[in-house]
């Protein structure tokens, strides 16, 4: 199934609720409906209602239940904008804008409807990193204390970071925010994140780093000294940090500490597959079409860290 590339193509593939409709389903059935009560596969579709009816028991599923779009009082077309531009824009979309495009009502929504869909973007957790991985820590957002800078900074939220080095560029990479930066936190994060067995890990000097040698982890420990040498020392880490501070800039202007992972793993989402632009609303609507529900309730309620 080919996703639109251009706004032309998005009003020729999905020109009403009934399309959006149909792509959903698709992409949950892939192999055709199942009831999800007795294992029916023939159907009646309702799609004036969104629903499919079993023939067999005539247990009624909707195609948006227990995905993201779960309980959602928006419109389908309005949702598949939101993929659409955050597939096809490259630096993203903010909320405000994403309001403005579409006409939506309030920002709330907007930016509500946004973070249900980069819920659905965080790495799968068996995907681990493998081969060369630098590893290190960067502070994101915040002012901080005048003149502070990198460990010393105040107001600001710690974002561990993990990135394959492939020579000529960047592979796969794993951001996480962390409260502090321990051992208990730093180990955590990596066993999460890399391959014990298959990965090289490089970092600088910090003492919290000396301790992976002792869990398993194939470590070389480069003390940085001048701060000049630490794109020498983890070129891939460093650059990938400055990028993300940049992109959070420039199309967020900042973000809160407390719902900066879920940023984080749409930034991820994008390195790893910035290769593939042409494939980006495939991918983002088949993670929506999967992805666990998430209520407003459960999306305020999160802490940082």
């Amino acid at each position: 199934m080919k996703g639109p590339s251009t706004l032309a193509e998005f009003e020729a593939i999905f020109p009403d609720e009934g399309s959006c409709w149909r792509r959903l389903r698709a992409m949950r059935w892939p192999k055709g409906f199942r009831c999800p009560r007795c294992g029916e596969r023939q159907s009646h579709t309702l799609e004036r209602r969104g629903l499919e009816q079993c023939a067999a028991c005539r247990y009624q599923a909707s195609v948006t239940a227990g995905t993201v779009f779960h309980g959602t009082r928006a419109p389908l077309r309005t949702w598949f904008w939101a993929i659409f531009f955050v597939a096809r824009h490259k630096k993203s979309i903010s909320a405000l804008q994403f309001q403005r495009d579409t006409g939506l009502g309030s920002y709330k929504t907007a930016w509500l409807l946004l973070h249900k869909l980069r819920s659905a973007l965080a790495a799968e957790e068996e995907t681990l990193l493998k081969g060369p991985v630098e590893v290190d820590e960067s502070f994101v957002g915040g002012r901080g204390i005048p003149g502070s800078t990198g460990r010393g900074s105040l107001g600001k939220t710690i974002v561990a970071l993990a990135v394959e080095n492939r020579g000529e560029h960047a592979g796969r990479a794993r951001l996480q925010v962390i409260p502090r930066v321990t051992h208990p936190e730093v180990l955590s994060f990596l066993c999460r994140s890399v391959d014990a067995e298959q990965a090289q890990i490089t970092t600088d000097g910090l003492q919290v780093y000396r301790i992976l040698p002792e869990v398993g982890f194939r470590h070389r420990r480069r003390v940085q000294g001048d701060k000049k040498r630490a794109m020498k020392i983890l070129p891939w880490v460093h650059r990938i940090a400055g990028n993300l501070k940049t992109w959070l800039r420039g199309t967020f202007h900042g973000v809160s500490g407390k719902h900066l992972q879920r940023y984080l793993d749409e930034f991820v989402f994008r390195l790893e597959h910035r290769w593939h632009e042409h494939e980006l609303f495939n991918l983002v609507l088949g993670r929506v079409a999967a992805a666990s529900p998430l209520t407003y309730r459960a999306l305020v309620a999160e802490s940082a860290g």
